[in-house]
């Protein structure tokens, strides 16, 4: 499944589960819920750090090919 989002809107915990409501920007500054990330309180540290880390992973690479264009 895939899921677009623009934004992130709530954060919250409830039943040890970790919330994250998802929304897109739509048309006359609507947001329509796009979805939510829910996760257990237990895997939520690791989740959230595989994602960071996944994502700076991700910025080196884009700062190498910038920088590899432009010599």
């Amino acid at each position: 499944m895939y899921i677009f989002a623009d934004q992130i809107s709530k954060v919250a915990l409830a039943n040890n589960n970790l919330r994250i409501e998802l929304h897109q920007q739509g048309a006359d500054n609507e947001t329509p819920e796009a979805g939510t990330i829910i996760l257990p309180v237990n895997q939520a540290n690791k989740f959230l750090n595989d994602l960071a880390n996944g994502l700076k992973a991700l910025n080196d690479q884009v700062k190498a090919r910038n920088e590899q264009s432009q010599a």
